[in-house]
C-alpha cells in the first residue's frame, strides 16, 4: 500500500508537462535522475555541510555534470529556492558554470515546448542571472531562446518569451553590443517578429521592439552589414513603420551616415545571408519535421504529413508569414545529396510548391514567391550555389502540365520582379536572373526551357511578357533543331484553363508583387520595357535530350521515331534530379528480343502508336504465361508501353469538347489508353500474370487511368446505344473491378480516389458521370460519405438544382434511409453551404423524419445551426407523437432555454393544443411511477432509455416554454386536465429545491375542492364527492378563495402582468369542472 503513492509520484514531473502516453527520452531521464540523486545527497545537511560534501563530490566530471543538472532542475521548478540554489551552484561549479550553460542550452533546444509554465518563467529568471553575471557562453542560451520565439505566433506564451528577451537586451545593452553575433541575431529576429505584431492590441510591445531594434541597427551598423540580402527582405516588410522608413531613406540616399564603409543597398544585396540566421527563424521542432519530410517521406505519400504540418503551424491568420521563413530555410539549408536526388524521396520543389499553393493570404503569397526567387535576382555563379536556384525552376517546370495555374503565376511574378524590385539596379538584377537560367541549362537541371516558356497552357499576354524579358532563352521556331522539339508548336487544341482565369490571377499577382518591394513601380501592371539587348548572349546550344515525356504538348506523336524517342527519354530520366518525379517512369532499357508470339505486334505498336496496333498487341500478350517472359523482357514491355500511353494521351483536352456530338465523343476515346479499356470491355475472362502485371503498372504510373476508364464506359455505352437503339449496352462495372484487383485495392477506395482526381481535373464531367456512378456502383456509392463530400465541395446552386431535378425524376439516388443518420453526423463539421446542400438533397430524397429523429438530442444550438434549422422545418410537417416528444425533451435544457424545443412546441400548440398537452403530461407523469402504478410495471428498452429525458429536464423545457408565452398566448397548454394532474403530481413528488426552482410553473396547477398544490387530496383518484345544495354556498365561497389564491400565486411571478389571460383561463377551467360535477349529481 505504501508503494503506490511512490509509483504515481515517479510519473509526475515538476519540469515537464507529460501525458500518460508520453515516454521519457534521454534528456528528461537525465534531468529527473540528476535531481533525484542531488536531493538524496543533500537531504538533512546544512549549507556548510552540503558545500563541503559537494565540493569533494564534483571532482569527477560525471558527478560534476550531474550536480549541475540537479541544481538547474531546482532553479527551474522552485522559484522560492532559486536565488539560494544559484548561489550554491556558483560555489560548487568547477568550470565557470559551463556544464550548467550547456545543459540549459540543450534543454531549451530540445524540450522547451514541454516545459511547465513555472519552468518557462524561471528559465527567463535564470537567463537574466547568467547575463547579469556575464557567465561564459550565455550567448548560446540566448540564441536558443530566440529560436523558440516563433514567427507567425501571437499566443500569450510566445509573446511572454519575446517581451522577456527584449527586456533583457534593453537592460543589458552594453553587454549585448560586445558580442557581434548576438547583435546580428537579435536584430534579425526582432525585425522579423515586428511584422507579426501589427495588431493594435500589441502596439506597446511593437513600439518597444522598434525603438530597441532601430537604436541597435544605427549604433552597430558595421555588425549588421554581414546579415546580407535576407535582412533587406525583412526590412521591406516593416518599411511602412516611420522609424524604419527613415532608416530606408538613409540606406538608399545617405548610406555613409550609417557607416563609412557602407556603400548602399546593393552592398547588402550582394552578401548571402548566413544559414544560421535563416535557421534561427524556425522552431527546432519545426526544423526536425522539415528535415524528416525532405529526407524520409516518399514522393506521393506526403499528404498526411503536410496536413498535420498545416494544422499545427498554419492554424492562425498570423501564421501565413511563416511560409517565407520555411521557403528560405528549405532553399538555403536543406541541400539533398546525390543519392537522395536519385531516390523516390519527396523533392524540395514539391514541398515549396505546396507551401505556395496552399497560401490564402495575398501579401504572404507575394512574399513567399519573392523568397523562392530571391537568390535568382543576385545570382553570381562564381560564389553562389546552384542548389539555391534549383527549386524555383523545378516548381514551374513540373507544375506546367497538371498545375499550369501555379507555373503561370510564378513566371509572371519573375518577369515583373526582375524589372520592379530595384529600378536603379535593374541591369544587375537582369544579369542575376540570366546567370541563373544559363547555369540551370548548363548543369542540366532541366533539359531546356521551351516546354515551360512556350507552353500553350500559358496566357498569350504572359508568353509575350516572357519573350520580352527572356528573349535570350526563347528560340524561334524556324531555328529550332528538329530532333529537339518535334511537335511542340503543332498544337491547335484550346487551352484547358480559361485564359480569363489566368489573366485574373496574373493581375492579382501583379498587384501583390508591388507590396513591400523597394522602389516598386506604381503602374507595375503595365507592360515591361525591354532592354535593347544590353546583355550580349549567345543562343543555347541544342541538345538531344527532351522532356516531352512528362510535359509534352503533343496530341499525336505518330511521326516520332521509336528508337530516337526511347534514347531521348532514357537520357532525360538520368539527368533529372529525381527518378520518380516524372510520375515514376523508369528509364527505358535497351532493346531486347521478345517472344515470337508478341514480338511483331509489339514492334508495330511502338512504331505506329495507335489504338489498333495497341489492341492487336494486347490480344497476343494476354494469353502469354509467366514462363514465356523473364523479368527484363517484362520491364522492357512495361516501360515502353507506359511511355507511349503517356505521350499519346492529350495534355489539354482530355475530355470531349461536347457531351452530345458523336464526332467529339468518339475522338475523345480514340487514343491508345482507351484501346486498353475497349479490350478489357470485350474480354472479361481472367488474364495471365504478365498481363495483370502490365495492367497494374499502367494504373500505378498513370494516375488518371481510373477516372478515364469511368469516362470511357460512359461514352462507349452512349455511342453504342445510338448505333443500335434496340439493344441496351451495359455499363460494365466488372472492368473497373478488374482494374481495382490489379492494383490490389478495394473498389470503394479506388472509386473515391479516382472521382476525387476527376473532380479536380474537370468538375463538369464529374457531375456528368455522377448519375452513372450511383446507378452502377449502387451498393458502394449510396450513402458513401467520401463521394458525397466530393460532390458537396464542388457544386454551386445551379449544380444542386440539376442534381435535385435528377433525383426528382428518379434518374439519381444518392441517399437511402438506412445509415443516413451516420452520414448526417459526419457532415456536421462541413462548411455551411455544404451542409445546406446536403439537407436539400435529403429533402429531395423524401427522407421521413423517423429515419433521422434520433439526431434531435445530439445537436447543439451553438455548433449545428444548419441541421437544427432543417430539422425544425421537418418537425413543422409532422404531428407530435410520444417518440418525437421524448427525443425533443431529451435535449439539454440550458439556463437560457432551448429555442429549438420552444419553437417546435409553440408551433404544435397552434394546431394540436390538446394532443400536445396530453403527450407532455403523459411524459411528465411517467417520471413519477408512484402516481401511475400501472405504468410502473412496464419495462423500457435500452435504446429508449438512452435518450429518455429526466423529470428535471422535462420541467426545465416546460418552464422555458412558459416564459416564452407573452400576453397569455400559449399558456392554454397548461389548463387541460391531464397537464394539471401531471403538474400536481410533479409538485407532490419533488424536493424543496425543485419546488422552489419551478414554483412559477407549478403555480399553473389550479387547486380544487379536494386537492391543493403541494397537498395530496384525501379522496385520491376517482370522481369527486357530490356537492349538496346546502354546501353549494360554501363550495362557491371556497372556489372564490381558491381563485384568490391563484391570483396571489400569479402575482408572485415577475411576468404576472403579461399572464392575465392565463389566470382567467385557469379560473374558467376550474368553474367548468365544478359545473360538470354539479350537473352529473
Amino acid at each position: 500500500m505504501e508503494q503506490q503513492p511512490q509509483k504515481s509520484a515517479f510519473h509526475v514531473s515538476k519540469l515537464f508537462v507529460c501525458t500518460p502516453v508520453d515516454c521519457k527520452d534521454d534528456v528528461e531521464e537525465k534531468f529527473e535522475r540528476s535531481h533525484a540523486n542531488l536531493q538524496q545527497q543533500i537531504a538533512g545537511l546544512s549549507d556548510k555541510e552540503m558545500h563541503e560534501m559537494l565540493s569533494q563530490f564534483v571532482c569527477k566530471e560525471k558527478q560534476h555534470d550531474e550536480i549541475s543538472v540537479g541544481f538547474l532542475y531546482i532553479m527551474l521548478t522552485e522559484p522560492a529556492m532559486a536565488p539560494k540554489t544559484y548561489r550554491d551552484i556558483t560555489l560548487v561549479s568547477r568550470d565557470g558554470m559551463n556544464a550548467t550553460v550547456s545543459n540549459l542550452s540543450l534543454l531549451i533546444a530540445e524540450k522547451y515546448a514541454k516545459l511547465t509554465e513555472v519552468a518557462r518563467r524561471q528559465l527567463i529568471w535564470v537567463v537574466r542571472e547568467f547575463v547579469k553575471h556575464q557567465v561564459i557562453n550565455v550567448e548560446n542560451v540566448i540564441w536558443n531562446c530566440l529560436r523558440q520565439a516563433g514567427g507567425g505566433d501571437v499566443s500569450h506564451r510566445n509573446l511572454y518569451l519575446v517581451e522577456s528577451l527584449l527586456d533583457i537586451f534593453i537592460e543589458y545593452k552594453p553587454w549585448l553590443e560586445t558580442i557581434p553575433f548576438l547583435v546580428q541575431s537579435a536584430v534579425y529576429n526582432f525585425v522579423r517578429l515586428i511584422e507579426d505584431h501589427a495588431n493594435p492590441a500589441l502596439i506597446a510591445l511593437r513600439q518597444k521592439e522598434v525603438k530597441f531594434t532601430i537604436s541597435l541597427i544605427r549604433d552597430r551598423f558595421h555588425d549588421i552589414i554581414p546579415l546580407g540580402r535576407d535582412f533587406v527582405r525583412l526590412l521591406q516588410n516593416v518599411a511602412r513603420i516611420p522609424e524604419f522608413e527613415h532608416l530606408w531613406r538613409d540606406i538608399l540616399y545617405n548610406p555613409k551616415s550609417l557607416h563609412p564603409t557602407f556603400n548602399g543597398i546593393w552592398h547588402l544585396l550582394q552578401i548571402r545571408t548566413s544559414r544560421r540566421f535563416l535557421q534561427c527563424r524556425l522552431l527546432p521542432e519545426m526544423e526536425r519535421k522539415l528535415h524528416f519530410l525532405a529526407s524520409n517521406v516518399k514522393f506521393g505519400n506526403q499528404k498526411r504529413y503536410q496536413d498535420w504540418f498545416q494544422d499545427k503551424y498554419f492554424a492562425t491568420p498570423e501564421s501565413h508569414s511563416l511560409r517565407s521563413d520555411l521557403i528560405r530555410f528549405i532553399i538555403n539549408v536543406i541541400h539533398p545529396t546525390n543519392d537522395m536526388l536519385c531516390s523516390d524521396i519527396i523533392p524540395r520543389w514539391a514541398i515549396i510548391g505546396w507551401l505556395i499553393s496552399s497560401c490564402t493570404n495575398p501579401i504572404a503569397s507575394a512574399n513567399a514567391k519573392l523568397s523562392l526567387f530571391y537568390d535568382w535576382l543576385f545570382f553570381d555563379p562564381a560564389k553562389d550555389n546552384i542548389m539555391n536556384i534549383e527549386p524555383g525552376i523545378l516548381v514551374m517546370y513540373h507544375s506546367i502540365r497538371n498545375h499550369p495555374f501555379v507555373s503561370s503565376t510564378l513566371l509572371d511574378f519573375l518577369c515583373r520582379i526582375t524589372k520592379n524590385f530595384h529600378l536603379k539596379s535593374e541591369d544587375k538584377i537582369r544579369l542575376g536572373v540570366y546567370n541563373s537560367l544559363k547555369l540551370i541549362l548548363d548543369k542540366q537541371v532541366i533539359p531546356n526551357l521551351q516546354p515551360l516558356f512556350e507552353s500553350p497552357k500559358l496566357d498569350r499576354e504572359l508568353r509575350n511578357l516572357i519573350r520580352e524579358n527572356f528573349r535570350e532563352f526563347v528560340t524561334p521556331v524556324a531555328n529550332m533543331p528538329q530532333p529537339m522539339y518535334p511537335a511542340t508548336h503543332s498544337i491547335q487544341a484550346p487551352i484547358f484553363k480559361k485564359e480569363s482565369d489566368q489573366r485574373m490571377m496574373q493581375s492579382e499577382n501583379t498587384d501583390i508583387g508591388g507590396i513591400g518591394f523597394v522602389h516598386s513601380s506604381a503602374n507595375i501592371s503595365g507592360l515591361l520595357v525591354d532592354e535593347d539587348n544590353k546583355l550580349a548572349v549567345t543562343p543555347i546550344e541544342s541538345t538531344e535530350r527532351d522532356t516531352d515525356a512528362v510535359f509534352s504538348d503533343e496530341e499525336n506523336a505518330e511521326n516520332i521515331g521509336r528508337g530516337n524517342k526511347n534514347d531521348e527519354n532514357t537520357d532525360d530520366d538520368d539527368d533529372l534530379p529525381l527518378s520518380k518525379v516524372r510520375l515514376k517512369e523508369k528509364p527505358v532499357p535497351e532493346k531486347l528480343d521478345l517472344p515470337v508470339a508478341i514480338s511483331e505486334s509489339f514492334e508495330t505498336f511502338v512504331t505506329k502508336r495507335n489504338s489498333f496496333t495497341w489492341e492487336a498487341f494486347l490480344k497476343d500478350f494476354r494469353p502469354l504465361p509467366a514462363s514465356a517472359l523473364d523479368e527484363a523482357q517484362l520491364n522492357y514491355v512495361i516501360s515502353n508501353t507506359v511511355l507511349i500511353l503517356r505521350e499519346t494521351l492529350p495534355q489539354q483536352n482530355v475530355f470531349s469538347e461536347s457531351k452530345t456530338e458523336e464526332k467529339f465523343l468518339a475522338k475523345s476515346i480514340s487514343y491508345p489508353l482507351y484501346g486498353l479499356f475497349r479490350f478489357l470491355y470485350e474480354n472479361e475472362d481472367k488474364s495471365k500474370k504478365p498481363f495483370q502485371t502490365l495492367l497494374s503498372e499502367i494504373c500505378d504510373r498513370l494516375t488518371e487511368t481510373g477516372y478515364l476508364l469511368l469516362y470511357f464506359m460512359k461514352i462507349h455505352c452512349k455511342l453504342q446505344t445510338r448505333k443500335n437503339a434496340q439493344q441496351s449496352y451495359q455499363f460494365k462495372t466488372a472492368v473497373y473491378r478488374q482494374i481495382c484487383e490489379a492494383m490490389d485495392e478495394k473498389v470503394g477506395t479506388c472509386l473515391a480516389r479516382d472521382l476525387d482526381l476527376l473532380e479536380k481535373q474537370n468538375t463538369s464531367f464529374y457531375l456528368w458521370l455522377l448519375p452513372d456512378i450511383y446507378r452502377e456502383f449502387k451498393s458502394i456509392a449510396i450513402n458513401n460519405m467520401e463521394l458525397l463530400r466530393i460532390t458537396l465541395r464542388c457544386i454551386d446552386a445551379k449544380n444542386l438544382r440539376d442534381i435535385m431535378y435528377s433525383v426528382a425524376q428518379g434518374k439519381l439516388t444518392m441517399l437511402k434511409h438506412d445509415g443516413l443518420i451516420e452520414c448526417i453526423r459526419d457532415s456536421l463539421e462541413y462548411e455551411t453551404f455544404e451542409q445546406v446542400c446536403l439537407w436539400q438533397l435529403i429533402q429531395a430524397h423524401d427522407v421521413p423524419l423517423k429515419c433521422i429523429q434520433d439526431l434531435l438530442p445530439e445537436l447543439e444550438a451553438a455548433n449545428h445551426p444548419e441541421a437544427l434549422g432543417h430539422l425544425l422545418l421537418l418537425l413543422k410537417n409532422e404531428e407530435p407523437t410520444n417518440e418525437i416528444i421524448r427525443l425533443l425533451l431529451s435535449r439539454d435544457a440550458k439556463s437560457r432555454g432551448d429555442s429549438f424545443v420552444t419553437s417546435a412546441l409553440r408551433f404544435w400548440y397552434q394546431r394540436w393544443e390538446e394532443k400536445l398537452s396530453e403527450l407532455l403530461a403523459s411524459l411528465l407523469t411517467s417520471k413519477y411511477p408512484s402516481s401511475s402504478p400501472n405504468k410502473r410495471k412496464r419495462s423500457k428498452s435500452t435504446s429508449a432509455a438512452s435518450s429518455t429525458p429526466s423529470a428535471e429536464n422535462v420541467l426545465n423545457h416546460l418552464e422555458h416554454y412558459r416564459r416564452s408565452c407573452r400576453h397569455g398566448s400559449g399558456t392554454g397548454l397548461f389548463v387541460h386536465e391531464p397537464m394539471q394532474r401531471a403538474l400536481q403530481s410533479a409538485y407532490s413528488h419533488s424536493n424543496e429545491s425543485t419546488k422552489k426552482q419551478f414554483s412559477d410553473l407549478f403555480s399553473l396547477a389550479a387547486e380544487d375542492e379536494t386537492t391543493a398544490v403541494g397537498r395530496r387530496g384525501g379522496s385520491g383518484r376517482g370522481r369527486k364527492q357530490p356537492v349538496g345544495k346546502k354546501d353549494s354556498n360554501n363550495h362557491s365561497a371556497g372556489n372564490k378563495k381558491n381563485s384568490d389564491a391563484v391570483k396571489i400565486i400569479f402575482s408572485s411571478d415577475e411576468n404576472s402582468s403579461e399572464e392575465d389571460w392565463s389566470k382567467l383561463k385557469v379560473t374558467q377551467a376550474a368553474k367548468k369542472r365544478k359545473k360538470a360535477v354539479n350537473d352529473s349529481d
